[in-house]
């Protein structure tokens, strides 16, 4: 039931990092127009695929495609 959902939800966010470049995690979710629960469990789904890295920029936590 979740797993189609949260596919389509990680591939929104998939296309915004890939047309747009990494984002900080709030404006992610803003871009993406996901609330909690559905933004978390698809950056779960990528970062379980390898598709996304983190990296630290002072106090956020920037998310780029690989």
């Amino acid at each position: 039931m979740w797993t189609p959902i949260i596919g389509r939800n990680a591939g929104a966010l998939w296309k915004i990092l890939n047309a747009k470049g990494g984002h900080n995690l709030s404006a992610l979710k803003k871009q993406a127009k996901l609330d909690d629960k559905h933004f978390y469990l698809a950056i779960g789904w990528l970062a379980r695929e390898d598709k996304i890295k983190f990296t630290q920029n002072k106090q956020q936590i920037i998310i780029s495609l690989k």
